[in-house]
């Protein structure tokens, strides 16, 4: 029986490494009832920090080191104690709104003025395991945490706060009108569970998917007409559909050679494949690109619909991605 609701203990030393993280479930609906919290959930790229003796690492959710991504970030987290944080990284627009499109780009160019890590948990502090016990106690602990390295880490790093009384279908339908994401809902009186969880559930306001590019599509007179997609299922790439809109121009200058880069004569799709109509062609590579994608659903043949383009997922593995709902 895991402990969850006792005084923290004490225990000998920090582990070395990247931690496991937890997952959250994908649900149509919030959960309801007494015991569960509910938090916003926002649109970035998931990183563990892990502080010790004021060194701070960044892990990406695959345990890849991106410290060198984050100097500005780090030279701010000295001020934390021995600590391993959870949370999310987000550029935000003028109106404090998270920018996802811009995330990539900041990060890129190392610049980190609109770049801010929303906390929302806490795995361990000082020479405490927190995994092991409640929620509750870990929101506590976290809070303290950035109250006490003080007002200079506060203009890059904040405390996810939760809705405990919230009625969590209302708390949806007006993060979906300030267009957020969603919302992760949460049992209070769990503890950390590495991996895909049922205690965190989350509910989003437009389906969203990440995909792995196959290859592209070009017009007869050779104009890039969106980008051919699949998911891993069994160990192979199985065709999901093209994604045709919501490229911009910037995006566009950083994908074209990045695709004619992994090139390749025959298709990466086990299965069903892609069709050229219309005099279009079709041109393959490499599985190594993960792009995210804002869809209306998933038909009953297993395609993406009124799928739009919304970034480059640099921090996901190809071979994890997955049909999501």
């Amino acid at each position: 029986m895991a402990r969850r609701k006792q005084d923290i203990e004490r225990t000998l030393k920090m582990p070395q490494g990247f931690q496991p993280l937890s997952h959250p479930t994908l649900e149509a609906k919030p959960p309801a009832g007494r015991g569960w919290i509910h938090e916003i959930k926002y649109d970035g790229f998931r990183f563990q920090l892990r502080v010790e003796k004021g060194v701070a690492t960044w892990f990406t959710r695959n345990g890849h080191d991106w410290t060198d991504k984050l100097a500005a970030h780090s030279a701010d987290a000295a001020a934390f104690e021995d600590c391993i944080l959870d949370g999310e990284l987000c550029a935000v627009d003028a109106e404090g709104m998270p920018a996802f499109s811009q995330l990539r780009s900041d990060l890129n160019r190392r610049t980190s003025g609109r770049l801010v890590y929303f906390v929302f948990d806490i795995l361990w502090r000082g020479d405490s395991d927190l995994r092991p016990y409640a929620l509750a106690t870990r929101k506590k602990s976290l809070e303290k945490l950035l109250a006490d390295a003080g007002p200079a880490v506060a203009k890059r790093f904040r405390f996810v706060d939760h809705f405990p009384d919230a009625e969590p279908s209302a708390l949806l339908k007006a993060a979906c009108a300030m267009r957020l994401e969603g919302i992760v809902s949460k049992r209070l009186d769990e503890n950390y569970r590495a991996g895909r969880t049922a205690v965190w559930i989350k509910s989003k306001c437009r389906p969203g998917q990440e995909v792995v590019v196959g290859g592209w599509k070009a017009g007869p007179d050779g104009r890039f007409k969106g980008v051919l997609t699949g998911v891993y299922e069994r160990g192979e790439l199985r065709y999901a559909g093209s994604i045709k809109n919501g490229f911009r121009d910037e995006h566009l200058k950083e994908l074209r050679p990045r695709l004619r880069a992994l090139a390749r004569t025959r298709t990466p799709f086990a299965g069903e494949q892609p069709r050229a109509t219309g005099g279009d062609s079709l041109h393959f590579i490499e599985p190594e690109v993960v792009v995210q994608a804002d869809i209306a659903e998933w038909t009953a043949s297993g395609r993406l619909r009124q799928a739009n383009f919304k970034g480059l997922r640099d921090d996901k593995e190809p071979t994890e991605v997955r049909r999501e709902g």
